[in-house]
């Protein structure tokens, strides 16, 4: 049975990742689950990072509530930076303004 895109109708490929088959197509990339799916993939990444760990229990009622903080500030203006000056695009010490993250944990490695 051939699949077809829900986004672009192309056609789509599946292929199977950590007991889960992903269906992909194959013009736009989008990445479609069927149902339940989902749900076995957080049960992957459970696993994967060890999954004995449960969210901290709500606060005791009871406590108030803390209001404490810093008192409002005036909103400090950026400085304008002349051509030439460090941080712009002539400037020997600038490095490009860009860096493509890496894919890391469960997820990159799965879809990666």
């Amino acid at each position: 049975m051939d699949l077809t895109c829900p986004k672009c109708r192309a056609g789509m490929r599946h292929y199977e990742r950590s007991g889960v088959i992903i269906d992909q197509c194959t013009e736009c990339r989008g990445v479609f689950l069927d149902r339940g799916e989902l749900e076995k993939l957080m049960d992957a990444e459970t696993s994967y990072y060890g999954g004995g760990q449960q969210a901290a229990p709500p606060p005791a009622a009871g406590y108030p509530s803390h209001q404490g903080g810093y008192p409002p500030q005036q909103p400090v203006r950026p400085q304008r930076r002349g051509w030439g000056s460090p941080g712009s695009p002539d400037s020997p010490s600038y490095h490009g303004g860009y860096h493509r993250r890496r894919k890391g944990g469960f997820l990159g490695d799965l879809f990666g």
